[in-house]
């Protein structure tokens, strides 16, 4: 499931940029590409490309690699700050996360 997530979010997050930047230019069909691709970027439409594909690069990385480093500072932290462990616990099992999600966080909870 996570896999999908990244790849969905690889590919959804500069698939809305780019829309929102077409929306913004007022025009339809290709020249609304063209204008929304050079708003994204510097450089004109090459650059808009490119920023395209680093969102996409840094949004995949992130569903890879920043859910559970994420995850895993906010524990501590929730922990420094005086929560317990039950009540974070209660928490993460509250969350709308994934199975494998949950579990990395709970294994993380009780090595403090």
């Amino acid at each position: 499931m996570d896999k999908i997530v990244g790849i969905i979010a690889a590919g959804g997050i500069p698939y809305v940029m780019l829309l929102v930047a077409m929306s913004m230019t007022g025009l339809s069909g290709a020249a609304a590409i063209t204008a929304g691709l050079t708003l994204l970027g510097p450089g004109g439409m090459i650059g808009g490309v490119i920023t395209l594909a680093v969102a996409g690069s840094i949004a995949a990385a992130l569903t890879d690699y920043g859910f559970d480093v994420l995850f895993r500072a906010v524990i501590k932290k929730l922990y420094e700050k005086g929560e317990t462990k039950s009540s974070i616990k209660m928490k993460i099992e509250k969350g709308y996360y994934s199975k494998r999600l949950k579990d990395r966080a709970l294994s993380e909870l009780e090595k403090l």
